[in-house]
């Protein structure tokens, strides 16, 4: 509470109610005492900002015969020909990209101040902005991210009516987020094929971590390391809907997890360094063990067990590379945080009309 302004608030007898109900005589303040606190909330206020540009003029100079005259310089305007300020732009953004609520929702919400702004004004200033201003700064942190050695991938799909293709797709790029600086960046592209990341990353040298998709395999300068909450998830979807006495393999592999899991989220607070030491000496046993035990499994042909087995066996070498460099994680899951932020928004979007609002809102979003 002590981080908002403060207003007392007085709770006071009128002169009338001053009034001794005994002798008539009026009633002397003798102290006061806290009764409450509570929060207060003033809805936006909006007003209209009059830029009005002053000159001057010398009178000396115009005495002697001379002209000499100055025009105070005047802010350029965030877009030309149109009432939209920084402020407002900024509040459309953060209530669609943060709040969730869609351009024509926010109709309603702005006729309600009194402002007559449409879902048509809304997007337009997102793309103008975008193009104009955002762009540049995506462009510069994208520039930064291929310079750190270890960056996270995930993509997911999108839907853009003026694409003809069914499926668009956002790809999320960034940095640890344990890092002084994190970097996330929302790239839209109309393809999911190895030319994305290919490009994107094509002046990025380190580890990626990244789910089983094969575009992020054969990357020039760039080691794949696999989730391996993606590997545990496809032993859970092994697991019989009705487990029987004997403990099914699925269920043994899961076990297994959990206490990698377990002794990693212990180790979360060491030093690069110190985790990796650990790592060597506790977690390879155990992974070791597992993969010895996965090997033996009598898995039924084609099904759900068998595609776990080979899921994990086939990404292997780039699960351990973990066990070279204390700064990675065992999972994807920060990749998965970012794109479940635009999952969100997405239930509420539905979709892009066009093609320059998607690639906007990656912008905007990576701003953000």
């Amino acid at each position: 509470l002590n981080d908002f302004p403060t207003r007392e608030v007085n709770c006071e007898l009128t002169e009338e109610e001053r009034h001794c109900q005994q002798c008539g005589t009026t009633m002397s303040d003798m102290g006061i005492k806290k009764a409450r606190e509570e929060i207060a909330f003033h809805q936006a206020r909006i007003e209209t900002l009059k830029y009005v540009q002053h000159s001057y003029c010398c009178k000396a100079c115009e005495r002697v015969g001379d002209t000499s005259l100055k025009k105070a310089p005047v802010p350029k305007p965030l877009l030309s020909n149109s009432l939209a300020s920084p402020s407002l732009v900024a509040e459309t953004m953060f209530l669609k990209f943060i709040q969730k609520v869609p351009a024509y929702r926010q109709e309603k919400y702005w006729q309600q101040l009194r402002l007559d702004i449409s879902r048509d004004n809304i997007t337009n200033w997102h793309i103008r902005v975008g193009q104009d201003f955002l762009s540049i700064l995506v462009e510069r942190l994208h520039q930064e991210l291929v310079k750190r050695t270890i960056a996270y991938a995930d993509e997911t799909t999108y839907r853009v009516l003026e694409s003809q293709k069914q499926n668009n797709y956002y790809w999320v790029f960034s940095t640890s987020k344990q890092e002084e600086d994190p970097i996330v960046l929302y790239h839209h592209s109309e393809s999911r094929w190895n030319d994305v990341p290919k490009n994107f990353l094509k002046n990025f040298q380190g580890y990626l971590h990244c789910d089983g998709y094969s575009v992020y395999d054969g990357l020039e300068n760039v080691l794949p390391v696999r989730c391996l909450a993606h590997v545990r998830r496809k032993f859970h979807e092994a697991l019989p809907k009705e487990l029987g006495e004997t403990i099914h393999p699925a269920a043994y592999v899961l076990n297994a997890f959990k206490e990698c899991f377990k002794k990693e989220k212990a180790w979360k607070d060491l030093l690069p360094d110190e985790r990796l030491e650990k790592r060597r000496k506790e977690l390879r046993p155990l992974l070791d063990q597992l993969y010895a035990y996965v090997e033996t499994i009598p898995a039924v042909p084609k099904s759900k067990l068998e595609k776990a087995i080979e899921y994990m066996c086939k990404h292997r070498e780039s699960v351990e590379h973990v066990f070279e460099d204390g700064r990675l994680e065992l999972t994807n899951n920060q990749s998965e945080r970012f794109v479940k932020e635009l999952v969100i928004g997405r239930k509420n979007y539905l979709f892009s009309s066009s093609l320059a609002g998607a690639q906007t809102s990656g912008y905007i979003l990576s701003v953000m």
